[in-house]
């Protein structure tokens, strides 16, 4: 993948967009239970003749094992209405990620994701990430819970050959704890920046067709995957409406990633990837952001900063 990046411009302000008369659309998405299914099939389809075909074939596998690990799961129980009533009435996140329990022992849910997880990932993963694997196994149970929860938090200081392995399994974690929830559960703030769900940072965002409203966009959140409503023209990190410009990959090979734009922001000097539904039905917010790391590095060098968290690797 050597497409150059090309400026896109912006057709309509935020205004002018809502001025239009779009549909209400939900203020919050809960992640499906099948979730992992298409996340997998979507990233076997780019993988093939991409340039990162191993690594992403890879990540599918992971995927996998990952829907693998949630099926085996016991289904988790809805916080009790004080928590959801506490949450709500300050505003914050029902299953917060900086402060919430993670348990790694072998009876944890954490602790049960991650051994599906690495058992699966020793058929097909390469021979250094085996290596990895039987590290990462050998570590003991509050070692490996210290290790996530640095990746939670987005610190350095851990090990960041775990970081595939230990992310998959958070993001288990999470999306099994999600799927307990109704929409009622939680308070969604007007356009946040951070998840409402678990005060994780998305991934990216996705413009959403069907039942979502056609053009109707949410914020993708990287660890639970649970979606809240932004406005189409604005900056997620910062919230700013000015200054925002959409660029995408062009060249020999650039269509299968058509419905991928990064929208860069000249306020804070954030990227975020935004993926279009109304450009392929079949785009998948976290998937295509893996198959798109170029786009990544070109942006990085015109000056702007990642604003999107991919559990599946580290950038910090």
């Amino acid at each position: 993948m050597t497409a150059p990046i090309i400026p896109i411009k912006s057709v309509l302000s935020a205004e002018e967009i809502a001025a239009q008369g779009a549909p209400v659309p939900d203020t919050l998405r809960l992640p499906a239970a099948d979730l992992f299914v298409a996340r997998a099939a979507r990233l076997k389809s780019l993988a093939n003749g991409h340039a990162m075909a191993e690594f992403l074939n890879f990540c599918a596998g992971l995927i996998d094992a990952q829907q693998q690990a949630l099926a085996a799961l016991t289904p988790a129980a809805r916080p009790d209405e004080a928590r959801i009533a506490l949450c709500r009435s300050h505003d914050m996140p029902l299953l917060d990620a900086q402060g919430g329990e993670l348990d790694a022992s072998p009876n944890g849910v954490f602790g049960q994701a991650l051994a599906t997880l690495l058992k699966a990932a020793q058929g097909f993963a390469p021979a250094p990430a085996r290596d990895i694997i039987a590290r990462l196994q050998a570590l003991p149970a509050d070692q490996v819970a210290k290790e996530a929860r640095l990746i939670l938090k987005a610190e350095s200081g851990f090990d960041t050959g775990y970081a595939p392995f230990l992310g998959a399994a958070l993001q288990v974690d999470w999306t099994h704890r999600a799927l307990a929830l109704t929409k009622g559960d939680v308070f969604v703030r007007e356009e946040g920046s951070l998840c409402p769900v678990c005060g994780s940072h998305p991934v990216a965002s996705v413009v959403r067709i069907g039942e979502g409203g056609h053009g109707v966009r949410y914020a993708v959140c990287g660890l639970c995957a649970s979606e809240w409503h932004v406005t189409r023209i604005k900056c997620v990190p910062c919230m700013n409406t000015k200054g925002i410009a959409y660029s995408a990959l062009e060249g020999e090979g650039a269509e299968r990633f058509k419905a991928v734009q990064v929208e860069t922001c000249d306020e804070c000097k954030s990227a975020l990837k935004l993926v279009s539904l109304e450009k392929d039905h079949n785009a998948e917010p976290f998937a295509d952001d893996l198959a798109t790391l170029m786009l990544d590095m070109l942006v990085d060098d015109a000056g702007y900063h990642r604003a999107g968290r991919n559990l599946f690797y580290f950038a910090p």
